[in-house]
């Protein structure tokens, strides 16, 4: 298993766990960014990543962990 897709799997759990419309927010917010529709979540994101160049990458996902770590504190789901 590939880095990127480590890393789309966890972008996508944390998306996962926010409430609506968060949830919905989140995924809009991702589709600008990959400038292409996320069918399904993880996928999409995987595909995202895989396009990236690899500096790019690591500072998307490190930036993106960042802003959904803040966003399911205070947006999300209770596990």
């Amino acid at each position: 298993m590939f880095g990127y897709e480590i890393d789309a799997r966890v972008l996508a759990r944390r998306v996962n766990r926010l409430r609506e419309p968060y949830r919905h927010n989140t995924i809009n917010w991702l589709e600008r960014c990959a400038q292409r529709p996320m069918g399904d979540l993880e996928t999409g994101i995987q595909s995202f990543l895989q396009g990236l160049h690899p500096v790019v990458r690591d500072g998307f996902v490190f930036h993106a962990q960042r802003v959904l770590e803040d966003a399911v504190r205070f947006f999300g789901q209770p596990e």
